[in-house]
């Protein structure tokens, strides 16, 4: 995966889109799939979510790529048993289009092996 160029990769995240887009029949967007992720990571299934608790679940999302890439560490849950997170210092002086390129290479490793149903 790190040794895509950038052609390849961007081919992967259309293929990916593009299959996510067919399973839940909308456009499946970043946000919209990070929300996905979160829901997954935090295995509370579908309902109706405020606006607030569906950023909490994209971060969710946002923070466990970055965790699996070494750029974050998982510290424990909150009261509420929603995870807490401790950036990695040089993450904040990350490039925010650099940030976004590594969280959607860990979305498509995450979907690699999701077979899906329809």
């Amino acid at each position: 995966m790190n040794n895509m160029t950038g052609e390849e990769f961007e081919m992967e995240w259309d293929k990916l889109i593009l299959r996510l887009s067919k399973h839940f029949k909308v456009t499946a967007e970043y946000e919209f799939i990070l929300f996905m992720m979160g829901i997954q990571e935090m295995g509370i299934g579908f309902k109706e979510f405020s606006k607030t608790e569906k950023m909490d679940l994209i971060n969710v999302a946002r923070c466990r790529i970055l965790a699996r890439q070494g750029y974050i560490k998982e510290t424990g849950l909150d009261p509420d048993g929603w995870p807490i997170f401790n950036a990695d210092p040089k993450l904040k002086s990350m490039m925010p289009s650099y940030q976004n390129q590594l969280i959607k290479k860990g979305i498509i490793e995450y979907f690699k092996n999701v077979e899906f149903n329809n």
